[in-house]
């Protein structure tokens, strides 16, 4: 299954925004919008880095690395999840929701999307 079509699976979530899959440096591989004003690949570094950052400090307060985080702010909510620190492929997943977005189903999505998208990386 291409990357692209990963991330059509998540098109149908209340709330949607965009969705993209990040290398470890924060450009983006693929990337879907419904909106025309949402430019990922203009911010994905910064989110790559925000992530980062916060995975290596749960790390040093003995929590291990970060697998998501999340950010919530008045007007939507940002999801990201890794691959994972030993898999084989080191990959960010994005999904950006407005605030009233389905925050449950994303994430469960997301879940089951991450070994995919090592498997087509891989």
């Amino acid at each position: 299954m291409a990357l692209e079509d990963l991330l059509g699976k998540f098109s149908s979530i209340k709330g949607f925004i965009a969705a993209g899959i990040l290398d470890s440096t924060g450009d983006i591989l693929v990337s879907a919008s419904e909106s025309e004003g949402m430019d990922l690949a203009m911010v994905g570094a910064t989110f790559t880095d925000i992530f980062r950052n916060a995975s290596e400090a749960a790390s040093k307060i003995g929590l291990e690395e970060a697998n998501e985080m999340t950010i919530v702010t008045p007007k939507g909510v940002i999801i990201m999840s890794c691959t994972g620190v030993n898999a084989p492929v080191n990959a960010i997943m994005i999904v950006i929701l407005r605030e009233d977005g389905n925050q449950a189903l994303t994430r469960m999505t997301m879940k089951k999307v991450v070994p995919e998208i090592i498997n087509e990386l891989g």
